[in-house]
């Protein structure tokens, strides 16, 4: 900006006071213009004469003290009152990442740039009030009278020049990309720099990463770097999945003192004993000669008077190291002979194991002691929980809606009871129990109302499938979230389908049997993969069957009861190899039934209640029974065990861990 006259020198402040000077002038001596000085008059008021005067002085005059500085130079006069506290403050919402992004344009064009972060052989140019104002760590460096105040180059330690250089992207623009493999380096060089909104990014990238293989590693990152948030989050996936967790590869290589905090953990969900055993057996013999002098150590945190003698036999005759087996007969014997000397006792479950069964919904149907009247049916809101270490019965909190067929499953130590049928009208609503609480709460409902459908668990999500949806064979899936509380429809079974068997194992969904538009009992076994969604027909059972029930137990899925093509009631039991792709029949129900309750629990299958066929006076009709039993597949045989309070058929039973 070049102005004409006496001194052409002066500087652009300067220019800007005699303006300003000549501006307050031209109002004070125009008090008519009081809020918005003409053009005209200012450019009138500052003549060439008038200007170069004023450019030729030294130093501009102070302003008179009458004219009060806060009026920016215009005249004031009394306003009326009525606009008192009237500010109001306009926020521009684009305005700050605009200048943001000039900021970076600049940066990239090494525009006005005055510093350079050296890290090897590379120079990364920025700005040091963007870099103070943006990180702590920046800030006390170019503000704490360090050497690095002075300097143009910086050196950068313990920070490689890729992730410096995610990170200085990221002061200006706001965004940063995080991936598997530069994910803990990031974490660490943002939290050296103290970005702060890098580090809580990095932790919800690993949180929602979280997964069997890498969970034990993430947790023990978290606890390098003192995050108890990531530490937390971590140990409660570990806890809830330790049988799956136990079985990778980092859980090998895990410290002694690491394995002894999760072997005697309360927290641990696990199914049987047993599981924690193999767990710090595996562990033992992944390096033996290292570790076989921990062996006591270890198995005193385990509850050996809860595992079956039978599989410690089993293990002990698969042992391929003598000091190893030695070991092991003598704490065999210790427990035989209740010495207790090599290891505890006590024959409490682990809070969290999964020794109670529930047995949601379903109804009773009872003849009356008139032969002739046709059964009374009542839905059941109340649950019944089965003690699978007492052999006893209990009640906990009540559904808020009794339905039948409903489905059910556990998901993050939750219990989700969703469709059904109530008084003959199909519903798509759904409940959730929270142990913590005792208490159900209401989820989002299906987008398809359904009953005597598929439901099963799985990373995370739940799967519904087909069922009776209205008047018609179902065949959608439904997939629940429950962080978002959302039904999504995600694609459709082969062929509409009810009344079947759905477990989920190893990543898999597995359908069996249940009734077509084209058969009523099926015999087809197929299983569904939920990220490809491919479908593949596996071995089929050998009896087709429909209305049974169905349990994972020790590698196998096991199928129990139901009906047949001749509307026959079924005692037979058959189970299915997930290894072999094979079936074999097993002993079979000491008492016949369709829609039982199956769960495994504690290497044990149990069969809860279910319906029987009665005839009375040349009337047939279906009553429910309270029976229970129990398959022990290590002995062959099935036992009885506590009934139920009341008869109760076409219910779900899931495994809790409370």
């Amino acid at each position: 900006m070049r102005l004409k006259g006496k001194n052409n020198s002066k500087s652009f402040p300067s220019v800007y006071k005699v303006l300003s000077r000549i501006c307050r002038r031209e109002t004070r001596d125009n008090p008519e213009n009081t809020l918005q000085p003409r053009t005209d008059a200012l450019l009138r008021a500052v003549d060439k004469g008038q200007l170069d005067g004023f450019m030729a002085e030294s130093a501009v005059a102070p302003l008179k003290s009458e004219l009060n500085s806060n009026t920016m130079g215009f005249a004031t006069q009394p306003m009326n009152e009525t606009s008192d506290n009237s500010n109001t403050v306009y926020a521009v919402g684009h305005y700050a990442p605009k200048v943001l992004r000039n900021l970076n344009s600049q940066r990239l064009k090494n525009q006005f740039s005055d510093v350079g972060l050296v890290v090897g052989n590379t120079v990364i140019r920025a700005h040091r009030s963007v870099l103070a104002a943006s990180s702590a760590y920046f800030n006390a460096m170019f503000t704490g009278g360090l050497v690095e105040e002075q300097q143009e180059l910086v050196e950068i330690h313990s920070i490689s020049e890729n992730i410096l250089s995610i990170l200085i992207d990221f002061i200006y623009t706001g965004n940063v990309n995080i991936t598997q493999d530069n994910v803990q380096e990031l974490f660490a060089a943002a939290d050296m720099l103290e970005l702060d909104e890098v580090v809580s990014s990095c932790i919800s990238y690993l949180q929602e990463q979280l997964h069997y293989s890498n969970a034990l590693g993430i947790y023990r990152f978290a606890e390098a770097h003192n995050r108890v948030d990531l530490l937390e989050t971590a140990l409660r996936f570990i806890e809830v999945n330790f049988p799956r967790v136990s079985q990778e590869e980092e859980f090998l290589d895990l410290p002694k003192e690491h394995l002894v905090h999760f072997l005697s953990s309360e927290n641990i969900h696990i199914d049987t004993e047993f599981q924690v055993f193999q767990a710090a057996y595996n562990w033992i013999t992944h390096d033996i000669p290292a570790r076989r002098c921990y062996v006591f150590e270890i198995f005193g945190h385990i509850r050996l008077r809860l595992c079956s003698m039978a599989r410690l036999d089993r293990v002990i005759y698969e042992c391929n190291d003598g000091s190893l087996i030695v070991a092991l007969t003598s704490i065999q014997k210790d427990l035989i002979s209740n010495k207790g000397c090599l290891v505890p006792l006590r024959a409490q479950p682990r809070l969290c194991a999964k020794k109670n069964i529930l047995v949601i919904g379903g109804s009773k149907r009872e003849h009356s002691t008139d032969g002739w009247v046709r059964p009374a049916e009542s839905t059941y809101e109340t649950i019944n929980k089965y003690d699978t270490f007492n052999n006893t019965w209990s009640e906990v909190a009540p559904i808020g809606i009794g339905r039948i067929l409903p489905g059910v499953a556990l998901l993050d130590g939750k219990v989700y009871v969703v469709g059904g049928e109530l008084e003959s009208c199909i519903i798509a609503n759904g409940e959730c129990y929270d142990p913590r609480d005792n208490v159900w709460t209401p989820i989002a409902c299906m987008i398809e109302a359904r009953c005597e459908f598929g439901l099963c668990a799985l990373d995370n999500s739940l799967y519904a499938f087909g069922g009776w949806v209205g008047e018609d064979i179902g065949g959608t899936i439904e997939v629940y979230d429950p962080m978002a509380n959302t039904w999504t429809l995600s694609g459709k079974l082969p062929e509409p389908r009810f009344s079947m068997g759905v477990v989920a194992y190893d990543g898999l969904i597995y359908i069996v049997g249940g009734c077509t538009h084209d058969s009523r009992h099926r015999q087809d076994v197929m299983s569904y993969n939920p990220v490809t969604r491919e479908w593949n027909s596996l071995a089929p059972m050998l009896t087709p069957r429909s209305q049974m029930g169905i349990a994972v137990l020790d590698g196998y899925m096991y199928v129990v009861g139901g009906t047949n093509k001749n509307q026959e009631v079924l005692s037979s039991v058959e189970r299915y190899s997930f290894k072999e792709n094979t079936w074999t029949m097993v002993p079979p129900l000491n008492v016949g039934r369709s829609y039982p309750a199956v769960a495994a629990a504690d290497g044990r299958l149990y069969v809860i209640g279910g319906d029987q066929p009665q005839e009375i006076n040349f009337y047939r009709t279906q009553i429910t029974v309270s029976t229970v039993e129990r398959y022990d597949p290590l002995l062959y045989k099935w036992t009885e065990c506590a009934p139920l309070p009341t008869s109760r058929g076409e219910a779900a039973a899931v495994i809790a861990p409370f």
